[in-house]
């Protein structure tokens, strides 16, 4: 690994909320299913996130994040002013892939993401299976490995489409054991072209879908404190997501992106937009307007005044 990749790697905060989840999953899996022959890899939930909450964990699948020329696996702007995030790339015998949660279906790399789902609601979109997961990706695995469908991270669990959603964009996997549900979002946010925040946030199904939402500042979500503060204007939150769908993209690379000097009470926000089906989706705001989603190569900016209204709602 470069020493370019292991500064970047250095500058990665983990919220103590994922360090214990990775703890939690780990002692649920040796708990609960040292029994069964089925072994949902449930610490991974946890771990991926961790690993991908900075664009430095993303050199972990890009193996470096400097020039275009130079690594053409950086995202990148394009001719007419889209973004394009690469494919992921893995390299071999210098990650930890077992730590990330992916999954291969149709010739895509799907990751674990920033929306979740009620497991209670989860049955009501469980969609079409569409196979089982092989566990058979490790930080020993050839490149070879991830041309196989279903091979995964993730160990041996069970592949769904979601009702009302893109299977291109997102599928879920889905397990009940011993009287409790796993359920977990996948979604495919590499080799894809982003022209606008339809691309991305329009696949989410928000506009005309929102029961409520609520935000906590940065040393909440950092701290795992779920101080969440209710949003009552929902008039500005339906202008928001709406407006959403118009968001301009950007290259997160090494030398841009903003969230690195963001994470303070003052400029950071997760907000949690809760669907009628059931679905949460988190978004990360920063007060100079920008929005993330997801543990991808892209951030977005809308327009100034309809941020603006709705940041005033958050502080």
């Amino acid at each position: 690994m470069s020493n370019n990749i292991k500064q970047e790697m250095n500058k990665i905060e983990i919220p103590k909320e994922l360090r214990e989840k990775t703890k939690l999953g780990v002692s649920q899996a040796k708990q609960e299913m040292k029994n069964t022959k089925k072994k949902y890899n449930v610490k991974v939930i946890g771990i991926a996130a961790a690993l991908l909450i900075s664009i430095g964990a993303f050199a972990l699948f890009n193996n470096g994040l400097n020039d275009t020329a130079n690594h053409p696996a950086t995202p990148f702007i394009t001719d007419d002013g889209g973004v394009n995030i690469p494919e992921i790339q893995l390299s071999e015998g210098n990650m930890n892939a077992d730590m990330i949660g992916l999954i291969v279906y149709n010739g895509k790399i799907y990751t674990q993401t920033r929306s979740e789902i009620d497991a209670k609601a989860a049955k009501d979109i469980l969609g079409e299976k569409l196979g089982t997961t092989k566990g058979t990706i490790d930080e020993w695995s050839k490149k070879e490995a991830y041309d196989e469908e279903f091979a995964s991270t993730v160990g041996k669990t069970d592949v769904y489409a979601v009702k009302g959603y893109d299977k291109n964009f997102r599928i879920m996997t889905y397990q009940e054991q011993n009287g409790k549900i796993y359920v977990e979002f996948f979604e495919n946010l590499n080799g894809i072209k982003i022209n606008s925040g339809q691309d991305i946030f329009g696949k989410l199904n928000m506009v005309g879908n929102i029961s409520s939402a609520q935000y906590r500042t940065f040393s909440d979500w950092d701290n795992s404190i779920d101080n969440y503060q209710s949003i009552t204007d929902m008039e500005t939150i339906n202008t928001f997501v709406t407006e959403l769908n118009k968001a301009k993209p950007f290259p997160r690379t090494q030398n841009s992106d903003p969230i690195s000097n963001s994470r303070t009470d003052e400029q950071y926000r997760e907000l949690s937009i809760h669907l009628e089906d059931g679905t949460t989706v988190r978004l990360t705001l920063l007060k100079e307007g920008y929005i993330y989603y997801g543990f991808m190569g892209a951030y977005f900016e809308i327009n100034k005044n309809v941020f603006s209204k709705l940041w005033s709602n958050l502080e």
